[in-house]
């Protein structure tokens, strides 16, 4: 593809030296250029690409696209000021991957728990329906057969658009995506025509680190539907709202205005997909429904309350778009197991250990009435909370750790450049002195798993909760592997050797 191809709609630009060279592809990572690149400019949260042009054109770049101008530039190298160069990136990587959104069926999910689940489960809902669907999220991306380690949740605009455009060259017709807060404030979604917007759930404590005020944080979750889900170009688009949600009337008036087709879920009576009743068991979770006066049950493998929501999410996806609830079903009952999501883990103890992803006020909220559902015996929590993020949620997880647990073991999550006691300290502040003797804090999370897991006995359940999936652990000066799922196998078989030669003796 020559230049002008490439650039001929990039809105509001002036153009320096015109090279009209073969572009053999775009980047805005100056490492990743190669020989007849264009290279674009973005400033990022730490990294300004302007500082990286120099670097860029060594590597091969010919052209590059900046929002203000470099003093010098080499003769030869064509240079293209535009006004935003996160809205260029999407703008030419849409042209040089031929706008592959518009070849695919994309549902994006949003909110702030819930997002993994929902695409995992709507994604095997399409799968199920003849449609070989890809997935974008936080834990992994699977493009086909490949599945690629998720570094962002919703990744840069140039590397969303190859990814689908991988996605159609390995026979996909769907993809099913997690759009974070900071995707859509990064314009990240810039460009993608979605078929359907799904809203989850917000909470009032979460990247508050990032927007700073809870206003910030709700306007910019409406914004994936007041602008990206509005502004697509896609026929019969809807979006999918949790009317059970405390925002969810902002929700639905900003699609009101918008001119946006919706389907509400959840226990408020005036859901489309009211919720009846559900049944949380140790072999999934069984939910009742009423959709246009006809009562159906659906039943799953997933546990936990945030899943009973998460499932009714699929049951409005497959509604709207008139899939069949045999399909639903067939679909609810091979996702069994989602990576660190109310994941059991089992290695012959008589007692539960559950890993999960929670790291908010009401996902730790959601994750311990779950577990309470269970009936255990007792209820063990080992959690922390990461650091360089929102601080105003600590003492609010701190509060229902020991409202709601039999004790609690407080530790670290990913500390980051914070002090881990300075973190415990916050989570503290939030518990009642006279409860301060049902918990303990352990700042060394696998010596927090050990012992947590060494106080279980028959029937209770360890709940290890904030870190789920990750397989790392990031400390001030290193990032180290770490995976709780992992350390909590070491420990009990630990414990149950243990157990084995006191019998002995």
């Amino acid at each position: 593809m020559k230049l002008k191809e490439l650039i001929r709609d990039i809105k509001k630009k002036k153009v320096f030296n015109l090279n009209n060279f073969e572009v053999e592809g775009i980047a805005y990572d100056s490492r990743k250029i190669k020989e007849n690149y264009v290279f674009v400019a973005i400033k990022g949260t730490k990294q300004d690409g302007h500082n990286f042009i120099n670097d860029a054109i060594s590597r091969g770049a010919k052209c590059v696209v900046v929002s203000k101008r470099p003093s010098i530039l080499p003769s030869d190298i064509t240079e293209i000021l535009v006004e935003d160069t996160k809205e260029t990136l999407s703008e030419i990587g849409n042209v040089f991957y031929s706008f592959p959104s518009k070849r695919l069926n994309v549902i994006g999910i949003t909110g702030t728990n819930g997002k993994t689940t929902t695409s995992f489960i709507i994604r095997e809902i399409l799968n199920e329906s003849g449609i070989n669907t890809g997935l974008i999220g936080t834990i992994f991306y699977e493009i086909g057969e490949r599945k690629i380690m998720s570094t962002n949740t919703t990744p840069e605009s140039l590397d969303l658009i190859e990814m689908l455009y991988q996605m159609t060259e390995n026979n996909c017709k769907g993809v099913v995506m997690e759009v974070s807060s900071h995707g859509i404030n990064q314009k990240r979604i810039e460009g993608i025509d979605f078929d359907a917007g799904i809203f989850t759930n917000i909470s009032s404590h979460e990247h508050l680190d990032y927007h700073k005020t809870f206003k910030n944080y709700l306007y910019t979750k409406l914004l994936f539907f007041t602008k990206y889900l509005k502004e697509s170009n896609k026929k019969n688009k809807y979006a999918i709202i949790n009317l059970d949600s405390q925002y969810s009337k902002t929700f639905l008036k900003g699609c009101k205005k918008s001119g946006i087709d919706f389907i509400t879920f959840g226990r408020n009576k005036n859901s489309v997909i009211k919720l009846l009743n559900y049944n949380i068991t140790m072999e999934g979770t069984s939910i009742e429904v009423e959709i246009e006066k006809e009562k159906l049950t659906f039943q799953s493998k997933l546990h936990g309350l945030g899943n009973v929501y998460n499932l009714l999410s699929g049951i409005a996806f497959a509604y709207t778009y008139k899939i069949s609830y045999d399909i639903v079903q067939r679909a609810f009952l091979k996702v069994e197991n989602i990576p660190g999501r109310f994941e059991f883990i089992k290695a012959g103890q008589d007692f539960s250990v559950i890993v999960d992803y929670a790291h908010t006020y009401q996902a730790l909220k959601n994750l311990l009435l779950s577990v309470k559902s269970l009936n255990p015996r007792r209820t063990i929590l080992i959690f922390g909370c990461g650091g360089d993020r929102d601080k105003t949620k600590r003492p609010l997880m701190g509060k229902v750790a020991v409202k709601m647990a039999d004790f609690v073991i407080i530790t670290s999550d990913n500390p980051r450049t914070e002090d881990p006691l300075k973190i415990i300290k916050d989570i503290e502040d939030g518990i009642p002195f006279y409860l301060k003797k049902k918990c303990v804090a352990i700042p060394d999370r696998k010596q927090a798993i050990y012992e947590g897991i060494s106080m279980a006995k028959n029937n209770d359940c360890v709940v290890i909760a904030g870190k789920g999936h990750e397989t790392f652990q990031i400390l001030k000066d290193v990032t180290i592997p770490f995976d709780d799922r992992e350390e909590a196998k070491k420990a009990i078989k630990e414990l149950m050797e243990k157990r084995k030669q006191e019998t002995l003796l």
